[in-house]
C-alpha cells in the first residue's frame, strides 16, 4: 500500500474516515518531474448502505470489508526547483475541493453503492459471453 516516507499529511473527517495524501513525485525528464499526489481512503461497508442483508453479504463477498478511494492529483513537466510549491498547490487544491465531498452526508453509502454497481456490471460482461 502506502510508504509511510511518502506520506505528506492524512486528514480525519468527521465521519471517521482518514485520507492520506502520499507523493508519489517522479523524474520526468531532464530537470523536470512529474508531480503526483496520491490521495487514499478506505470506505468501510456497512449494512444500512444495503437494500437487504442478502445484497449486503454479496457486496461483502465482491468488495470485501472496505472500498479504496484513490484520486490522483499530478502536473506534468515541473522544474525541479517548483515542485514543492506545485505539491502545495494540488494539496491545497484538494483540501478546498474534494474534502468537502468526501465529508458530504450520504458519501460513503453512495461511494459503496456505486463501487458494488461496476463491481457487478463487470461480473455481467464477463460472463455474458456465455450465456446461450
Amino acid at each position: 500500500m502506502l510508504n509511510n516516507s511518502n506520506i505528506i499529511t492524512s486528514i480525519e473527517l468527521n465521519s471517521g474516515i482518514i485520507i492520506t495524501l502520499s507523493d508519489e513525485t517522479s523524474h520526468y525528464f531532464g530537470g523536470y518531474y512529474h508531480v503526483k499526489i496520491l490521495a487514499q481512503c478506505n470506505v468501510s461497508l456497512d449494512r444500512m448502505f444495503f437494500d437487504d442483508e442478502a445484497q449486503y453479504l454479496d457486496a461483502l463477498d465482491k468488495l470485501g470489508q472496505s472500498v479504496v478511494f484513490e484520486r490522483i492529483l499530478e502536473k506534468m513537466a515541473v522544474p525541479e526547483q517548483d515542485i514543492a510549491l506545485i505539491r502545495d498547490q494540488l494539496v491545497d487544491s484538494f483540501k478546498n475541493t474534494a474534502i468537502s465531498y468526501l465529508s458530504a452526508p450520504g458519501f460513503e453509502r453512495s461511494f459503496v453503492r456505486n463501487e458494488y454497481r461496476s463491481v457487478l456490471g463487470k461480473s455481467v460482461k464477463k460472463y455474458a459471453h456465455k450465456v446461450l
